[in-house]
């Protein structure tokens, strides 16, 4: 293991490359964010998937750059991806509720069941909806009471505003 010869030269190459590729995951999400949300009504909407989509970019970057630099230092990276595995498959059963709302909440979003402000029945429960997450929907009924409903429950979704 050369610490300042070539193999140092490959991962500062690799750190400089993981670099490049944020920072064009950043500029290209804005300027697409940008373009689809001039004169769109559901610029939150796209905004929130956005934002889902640098956090996937940026972990993903993340993850394997930092394994290639500690490979390229000489270190065995075979134990590092198989306690990753180990953790992930915990997380996972851990937060398979978290991971199933997140996953319902793009699914609402990109097939546009419904917006803020439209009047929805989900769960039994009728009202104009507040605010829409990843993760909830919020709907205020005819009484004023917030209610927050967690996207990986939702099953039936009854929009009374869409034509």
């Amino acid at each position: 293991m050369e610490i300042f010869g070539y193999t140092f030269s490959r991962a500062f190459v690799i750190f400089v490359a993981a670099i490049i590729a944020w920072i064009f995951t950043q500029l290209f999400s804005k300027a697409f964010v940008n373009s689809l949300t001039s004169g769109i009504s559901s610029g939150k909407r796209l905004r929130t998937l956005n934002s889902l989509m640098r956090t996937v970019a940026t972990t993903a970057i993340l993850v394997v750059s930092a394994f290639m630099i500690v490979r390229e230092l000489g270190f065995d990276i075979a134990p590092l991806i198989a306690s990753a595995g180990i953790a992930g498959l915990a997380i996972g059963f851990g937060a398979q509720t978290l991971v199933k709302d997140i996953f319902a909440g793009a699914f609402i979003l990109i097939e546009n069941q419904f917006d803020e402000g439209d009047e929805v029945e989900i769960s039994g429960k009728r009202g104009e909806v507040q605010k829409i997450t990843l993760r909830t929907v919020s709907i205020r009924d005819k009484d004023g009471a917030v209610h927050t409903i967690p996207n990986g429950s939702i099953t039936v979704v009854s929009n009374f505003s869409k034509k």
